[in-house]
């Protein structure tokens, strides 16, 4: 299967998975948006520098493995440049969601994936168009993946 990742589907994957997103990503073709990689690492650093339930180390090794999963292209990231901009606008009019949110939905369609999101409203407003899924019911798939050789 193909999914798309947002970032509050994304940075829990990282912590939970560690080794054995590689794969998961392999056998599930994971891809996410070069957006998610911002609101990935804003995420890491309130969880280090504002909550302070993760160190800056851990932090920081997170976003590195999540850069070297898309740099090698184990996580495949969808472009802005792959997306129908003007779209991607009348699409976030449209369904009443963010831009930011409505960019998911348009790379989840343009790569043919079910969209990953622990986000309510914008699974609702994805269902419409795309396939989507609870990152904690996404979980209970992945946890059946067993450890990488």
């Amino acid at each position: 299967m193909r999914y798309l990742l947002d970032a509050s589907a994304l940075v829990p994957l990282l912590g939970e998975l560690g080794e054995r997103l590689i794969a998961k990503a392999t056998e599930e073709r994971l891809s996410t948006t070069d957006l998610a990689l911002y609101e990935a690492g804003n995420s890491l650093w309130k969880l280090s520098a504002l909550v302070k339930l993760i160190t800056l180390e851990d932090a920081a090794e997170a976003i590195d493995v999540l850069k070297g999963l898309a740099a090698r292209g184990i996580i495949r990231v969808v472009g802005f440049e792959e997306l129908d901009l003007a779209s991607t606008l009348r699409l976030a009019c449209g369904e009443g969601v963010t831009f930011y949110d409505a960019s998911y939905i348009a790379a989840a369609e343009n790569v043919g994936a079910t969209l990953v999101t622990e986000d309510r409203k914008l699974r609702e407003a994805a269902s419409r168009r795309v396939n989507t899924i609870a990152y904690t019911d996404f979980k209970r798939k992945v946890a059946r993946v067993g450890p990488s050789r």
